[in-house]
């Protein structure tokens, strides 16, 4: 996830490239919370329709790519595809 400040508005933006999925908060921490929650959810609507997920891109990729901001992983407890059914 790459975090970006928004000078304008005074919060932090996530945005998680390989998902194209964004969200935003007052902090870090507030920013990374919706973004494990935002995960969660995406992969349940992915699991639900049988939809390709994306093989996640190389931290080194992402950072060399977004360079001047703040680039982490970030974990979310999603559905196993089986205990779904």
């Amino acid at each position: 996830m790459v975090f970006i400040f928004n000078e304008d508005e005074s919060v932090y933006n996530g945005y998680i490239p390989d998902l194209t999925l964004y969200c935003e908060g007052e902090t870090l921490e507030s920013v990374y919370a919706s973004a494990e929650e935002l995960i969660k959810y995406y992969f349940e609507l992915a699991v639900k329709y049988d939809t390709e997920i994306p093989t996640p891109s190389p931290m080194e990729e992402v950072s060399q790519k977004w360079t001047g901001y703040k680039v982490s992983l970030i974990t979310a407890d999603i559905p196993d595809k089986e205990t779904e059914k």
